[in-house]
């Protein structure tokens, strides 16, 4: 059972004076309140949290308002990390990850208050994007809900925004943030008679964008994290509209926010016992949930005790696990949504990806490219049609426009503009520093960015007018030169000609001459460096 603060310091205190270092901590920065999380690890290495502490500072009433975070806001943030590594060090915490999200992100000095936070208690907060934001909640979703076999929508109601990510058959297909947060949105449209008429308005392009992605598809499972989930949860069994602090209907939160909405905020701290800053807020909360309910035609609300703290904490346990494996899930359940949504050729995009991914294999001591650059050329050799959706002249490029525009979660900016750049250069030029894309990636970023591009470019060739004639391929290389041994049904002659209009590409990204053996004693070629 989870306890407060002061119920658990002493006999914490005794547990880490005989292990010191056993616990971890998170911190979660949102734009309604700070949270802090101490966990210890049970016998299979999951965190379990024990203590969680929270501190009422709204830093979205400065960041959706002027912008700029006040001197009195910073100095409530930086009492509140006082008090946060007073409980840390009394805990003897062995490991932390403090994180910030919409209001630290949208503030134009939120990068002096993290350097003053440091400075003044020894915590570095990281600012994450809406799409690790939205990865984490899913991890921890993902341990307490069954997701096999549904198609769900994820809802998690942050103070600053909201993360909307549909799941099919437990994959992340697609995920957007919105900046709806509740603060944000209380300080924008303000509380008064004509909120309901003006948010309806407000939320009109979420409604647009959803329903594009949704489609006619309907969510039979939706979930819905963060603390105003759980309020609603809890104030929907004391009205008597669900059975569950867990569940409520869409025509529960229907009646509920015809309730709130008759009411003041200080006759909901009253009557029902909210807190002051959760009072003002769980109204647009409801009303935000119940739109995006309607969309994805969902008939009711699931709301675990999932939450970012606790997919920080799940992620510190094993992040390269944790992060290869949710990024992996995310990145294929988009690839095959946007293989559907573009009317991809199937067929084409498995051998070609099956190619890439044999070719780099083979090469591994050659390009020196690491698991994560595996799967960034497998997402490329997926999706590296679906610009002819677009238009089929220059398709690469739009391709590249439409990874660049995707939500993809797990990985960081430069990395979906590698992967937005090897799709790019899958044909026709060079990489170029004239190309503003490619210009602006780092040096290391340029060299990956030749080489995944070169084998998507081989494997692409092997796939010649899509006749999938190439069943295996034998790789050897020395210091000055590539062999590919192709095997398979029929000449392949075609084949070697495609892969030869490749071989200066070859030569310039990976710095060898490229020869190409049919495995028939009269048709080894070679190409001249």
């Amino acid at each position: 059972m989870e306890r407060s603060t002061d119920e658990l310091s002493n006999e914490s205190e005794a547990e880490a004076s005989l292990a010191p270092g056993v616990y971890i901590a998170a911190i979660d920065v949102g734009s309604n309140a700070m949270r802090l999380g101490i966990a210890l690890r049970d016998d299979k290495g999951i965190p379990n949290i024990i203590l969680r502490h929270r501190e009422p500072v709204r830093l979205g009433h400065d960041a959706f308002t002027s912008g700029t975070l006040s001197e009195a806001t910073q100095n409530e943030a930086i009492e509140a990390f006082r008090q946060f590594r007073r409980i840390l060090d009394r805990h003897h915490v062995g490991s932390l990850r403090a994180t910030a999200t919409s209001a630290m992100r949208d503030s134009s000095n939120g990068a002096e208050l993290i350097e003053r936070i440091e400075q003044e208690t020894g915590i570095r907060l990281e600012l994450i994007s809406g799409e690790e934001e939205a990865r984490l909640v899913h991890l921890s979703i993902s341990t307490r809900v069954d997701l096999d076999h549904h198609f769900s929508l994820l809802i998690d109601i942050g103070g600053g925004s909201v993360e909307v990510t549909l799941v099919d058959d437990a994959e992340i297909i697609a995920s957007q943030s919105f900046r709806i947060g509740t603060v944000r949105l209380l300080e924008i449209l303000g509380s008064g008679e004509d909120f309901n008429a003006l948010l309806s308005e407000y939320l009109d392009g979420m409604r647009r964008k959803l329903r594009a992605q949704i489609g006619k598809r309907r969510a039979n499972l939706c979930i819905g994290t963060g603390g105003n989930c759980l309020s609603i949860g809890e104030l929907g069994l004391q009205l008597g509209l669900s059975e569950s602090n867990s569940e409520i209907s869409r025509k529960g939160l229907r009646k509920m926010i015809r309730i709130l909405g008759g009411m003041s905020v200080e006759q909901r701290i009253l009557e029902f016992g909210l807190r002051p800053d959760r009072a003002d807020v769980i109204l647009p909360a409801a009303m935000v949930l119940r739109e995006i309910m309607s969309v994805g035609k969902a008939t009711s609300l699931r709301t675990p005790e999932a939450s970012l703290l606790d997919g920080i904490l799940l992620d510190m346990v094993a992040p390269e696990r944790n992060l290869q494996h949710s990024r992996r899930i995310s990145l294929l359940g988009w690839a095959r949504s946007a293989k559907k949504k573009y009317q991809v050729d199937q067929s084409h995009a498995i051998a070609v990806t099956r190619l890439a991914l044999g070719l780099f294999d083979q090469t591994a001591g050659l390009h020196g490219l690491g698991e994560d650059e595996r799967l960034l050329l497998e997402i490329a050799a997926r999706v590296h049609e679906i610009g002819m959706y677009v238009r089929v002249g220059r398709y690469h490029r739009h391709a590249a426009y439409l990874v660049n525009a995707a939500p993809l979660l797990g990985l960081s900016t430069e990395e979906k503009s590698m992967l937005a750049e090897t799709v790019h250069y899958q044909r026709k030029s060079f990489p170029s520093v004239s190309h503003e894309g490619f210009a602006a990636l780092s040096d290391g970023a340029k060299d990956k960015v030749w080489k995944m591009s070169a084998l998507l470019r081989l494997a692409i060739a092997l796939n010649k007018d899509r006749r999938d004639r190439v069943q295996s391929i034998a790789v050897e290389y020395d210091d000055k030169s590539l062999t590919l041994h192709l095997e398979g049904r029929g000449d392949l002659l075609l084949e070697r000609w495609a892969v030869l209009q490749v071989a200066d590409y070859i030569k310039a990204a990976l710095d060898r001459k490229l020869i190409i053996d049919l495995n028939l004693p009269a048709a080894k070629s070679e190409v001249p460096a």
